[in-house]
Order: structure tokens, then sequence, then C-alpha cells
């Protein structure tokens, strides 16, 4: 079976069990992402215990793609684009599989 390379492939639909750091506070992404008058940015490039979303691959790479809404979102996504591709690095060995849509073959 081909697989295009532009196709999008979800692979497992996760929670994050244990808080991940998607960029450091003195990055120039901290500086895009940050809301005018927050108060607090202590947690901004955290991503949060219990947030959910996809594995997916795209582009010949694997990436975590968060649900768009729900709570603590905008701690790492841009303020008016929640949409975003996080390297699968960031939360390697930091999720729990809810669903898988892997089919593994049969011996």
């Amino acid at each position: 079976m081909k697989t295009l390379f532009f196709q999008e492939q979800k692979l497992h639909r996760i929670e994050i069990v244990e808080d991940s750091v998607s960029y450091s506070a003195s990055s120039l992404q901290a500086q895009r992402n940050r809301y005018p008058f927050q108060a607090d940015f202590s947690k901004d490039g955290v991503i949060a215990k219990g947030t959910t979303g996809y594995i997916i691959k795209r582009w010949g790479r694997m990436y975590f793609s968060p649900y768009a809404n729900q709570k603590g979102i905008e701690r790492f996504t841009p303020p008016d684009q929640p949409y975003v591709l996080i390297p699968y690095k960031k939360v390697k060995n930091k999720y729990r599989i809810m669903l898988s849509f892997v089919i593994k073959a049969e011996k």
C-alpha cells in the first residue's frame, strides 16, 4: 500500500501524563506567543499534564497535534492559532495512548 508524502496519518489519540517543555521562556517563540498584559508567564511553553491530542505522521515525520478547545492550550500555542504541530521528541515517553489507529501485522 502506497502512502503519499504529503498525506497526514493519525497514529494515536493520547493524553499527556507529565508536564513537558515545548519551548523556553526566553525564546523568540515565547515572545510571539505571549498575550499582551499577561500577568503570569512562568508556565509559558509548558504542555500541561492532561492535555489531549493526536500523534500524527506528516511529511515523513511524527508530531503531536493538541485539540484546540481545551484548558491550558494558550500556554504553548500562539494567541490566534491553536492548531499547531509540536515535534514528537517534545512529548516522547510523556503520554498515555487512549486509542490507537495503527493496525499491527499478524505474524
